[in-house]
């Protein structure tokens, strides 16, 4: 949507992340005029792309309470640590059986992935009882896991470390997505029932008029009805825009790195060490390649600070051996640092409300984790804003499916031959590391990829070994071909990572 002047709208979504993307596809069920702004040049810029990529319950999520139970008084009963009337214990549970038939309707790719803890020392081990103990009292998914011995978990993952004592296995509790996949998805699915996007949006003031509030963006105004502030680790700027608030944000930030996909083959499990506080260890497949965050939840200054530091990658690598020996930093294709956002109010919680200056602005200020509660939640809010006086109105003829874009790497020859016999592009290879052809990547811009990024995040392109060193230059020539845009406008991720804003700063003394 490129026009100029100011446009209209019942409902503003400030953030593309996956919270303001379910409630854009929510919103879209119903006769409403619905505006979703992004800064970034992509969807899924912030948070929702630096993830591991779970939807989880029972034995994950029994690590998560008995982690919390070092901030509560000692001796405080472990039953006390599950809190079934909490936002976020509420919607988690709620959105872990909801994904399931909703991952199909939007021809998400997904796969149930097992989850083995293990302990490697005394201390572990005695961690693991908590782990049991906490299971046992909830019932129910929470229980539904086995105690598994040495010989039991090297039989289940023969490359884990022959220093295993003990473990606790579950099938079924962890759904493993790719986050920005799920993003863009609802986000198609949304803008094909009448939900209008726009890129590289960032809001720089809210004001009145006439009974309207404007939103005013670096693509133009736009007067509202109502605002929902889903803008994550940007939100606490967004409620200043519109009056005061209770609440700051604090931001933690842990390392995730990538491993190349020679290793296919090396695990079939999430494996993790039990949780202990600012500590996180677990090695995971993510299609192909593994995953592995192992690092400690640090401060961060800000949303932003996602810079990676050599010595904490070789610190990271060194405890993932500890958990599967095998690895080597010689696997390493790439390196990220995800920020996670919490409320100081309520650290353990969401806040979802309207702000106290503006009971037309709805503050939804979500925490970790924030992907499985998505779908809930989205109705949720969208239960709010009828409450403040939106009008909802069924859309008769709401498509609730999506096809994602055909993966020519995954199809079998009869079908890849099929689909190049109807468009020959998809038997044009450009990103040789992940098969990635010019079909897909032109299929990606027509469905609204306008940088590299966006067309990384729909195709893969250049998540492969060589990280794009290859295929980055012919992508964005592509980009400059089917958007009509002079090759050095196009960016990797938006505003200031052009190929003219790098050039500029390279004529710099």
């Amino acid at each position: 949507m490129t026009g100029k002047g100011v446009l209209d709208a019942d409902v503003v979504i400030i953030g593309g992340g996956i919270t303001g993307a379910a409630i854009a596809r929510e919103l879209s069920r119903y006769e409403v005029e619905t505006i979703m702004l992004e800064r970034a040049g992509e969807l899924a810029a912030g948070q929702s792309k630096v993830t591991l990529g779970n939807i989880y319950t029972g034995l994950n999520m029994v690590g998560s309470m008995v982690l919390k139970s070092v901030l509560l008084p000692p001796g405080t009963p472990l039953a006390e640590l599950y809190k079934p009337n909490t936002l976020l214990e509420k919607w988690s549970e709620e959105g872990f059986t909801e994904w399931g038939p909703v991952l199909q309707e939007l021809d998400i790719k997904h796969n149930y992935e097992p989850l083995l803890i293990i302990a490697i020392t005394g201390d572990q081990v005695e961690d693991l009882k908590k782990y049991v103990t906490l299971g046992r009292s909830i019932g129910g998914i929470f229980a539904d896991f086995s105690e598994v011995d040495k010989e039991e978990i090297l039989a289940i993952e023969p490359h884990v470390t022959k220093d295993v004592i003990t473990g606790l296995y579950a099938t079924n509790h962890i759904i493993d997505i790719f986050p920005p996949e799920v993003v863009m998805a609802l986000a198609e699915n949304a803008t094909q029932n009448g939900v209008k996007i726009l890129l590289n949006a960032g809001v720089s003031g809210i004001s009145m008029e006439g009974g309207r509030q404007v939103v005013d963006t670096a693509r133009g105004p736009i007067r509202t009805r109502l605002i929902v502030n889903a803008a994550g680790g940007w939100a606490d700027r967004i409620a200043d825009m519109v009056g005061g608030r209770d609440w700051a944000l604090q931001y933690k930030k842990t390392l995730l790195m990538i491993l190349d996909r020679r290793l296919k083959g090396l695990l079939s499990s999430m494996v993790r060490l039990p949780n202990k506080p600012g500590l996180l260890q677990v090695v995971q497949r993510r299609d192909d390649n593994i995953l592995v965050e192992c690092g400690t939840y640090d401060p961060a200054d800000g949303p932003a600070d996602t810079g990676t530091v050599r010595e904490d990658v070789y610190k990271s690598m060194a405890m993932a051996k500890t958990i599967i020996p095998a690895l080597s930093e010689g696997d390493i294709i790439s390196t990220f640092t995800g920020v996670r956002v919490f409320n100081t109010r309520d650290v353990e919680d969401h806040i979802v409300e309207f702000s106290p200056a503006n009971p037309r602005c709805l503050n939804v200020i979500i925490r970790l984790p924030g992907i499985i509660g998505a779908l809930p939640m989205s109705r949720h809010v969208v239960n709010m804003l009828a409450d403040a006086g939106l009008e909802l109105n069924s859309k008769p003829d709401f498509n609730p499916y999506r096809k994602a874009i055909p993966r020519v790497r995954d199809l079998k020859d009869e079908e890849r031959n099929k689909l190049i016999e109807q468009d020959p592009r998809y038997g044009h290879v450009i990103c040789r590391c992940e098969t990635v052809t010019e079909g897909e990547m032109v299929e990606a811009v027509k469905r609204g990829a306008i940088t590299l990024d966006g067309i990384k995040f729909r195709t893969r392109a250049s998540m492969g070994t060589c990280q794009g060193n290859f295929c980055s230059s012919k992508t964005a020539a592509l980009l400059a071909r089917e958007l009509v845009q002079p090759l050095e406008s196009i960016s990797k991720k938006g505003v200031d990572s052009e190929y003219a804003y790098f050039k500029r700063r390279a004529d710099y003394p």
